[in-house]
């Protein structure tokens, strides 16, 4: 079974699910909240079980390598689960992004000169990719942008 890892890096949360893409069966999923407060917490869930990690949650990067260690702990263990690409939520993407894209240097940069447009977001939305792209380096990433939807509306709508 191939499957995929989905990433909501946000303002001050992760969200994230492993599903089967063909099935959209969901492995696990879980949320990490109170990034950069005294106390955060991590919630995670497979199998029916749920286990809660409360300690303080400096930034998105430290977050996400906890997520990446909760998995290996409860599993599944991503480096058996046959991940085939990272989708990663990102909340703005100008004119520039209409729809889903392949994820590479020139994409993040993109993503962070739009952080004036959603600068609670953004920001936080590339951190999450740049980290999701070290822990695997030899999947496809992929971003899709809520500003897609727009793109589509005719322009008396839009405006």
């Amino acid at each position: 079974m191939k499957t995929v890892l989905v990433i909501n890096a946000g303002s001050s949360s992760i969200k994230y699910q492993l599903l089967n893409p063909e099935t959209g069966e969901v492995l696990a999923n879980g949320l990490v909240e109170r990034i950069g407060l005294k106390e955060g917490n991590i919630t995670h869930e497979a199998g029916k079980k749920e286990w809660t990690l409360e300690l303080p949650i400096p930034n998105h990067a430290f977050g996400l390598k906890k997520v990446i260690e909760l998995f290996d702990k409860y599993g599944p263990k991503l480096a058996d689960a046959n991940v085939v690409a990272v989708g990663h939520r990102v909340v703005q993407g100008g004119e520039k992004f209409s729809r889903p894209v392949i994820v590479n240097d020139q994409v993040i940069q993109d993503i962070k000169d739009l952080i004036p447009l959603a600068p609670l977001h953004n920001g936080a939305n590339a951190t999450g990719i740049e980290v999701a792209r070290e822990i695997f380096p030899n999947i496809a990433h992929i971003a899709v942008f809520d500003t897609s939807f727009f793109h589509k509306l005719p322009k008396e709508v839009s405006t």
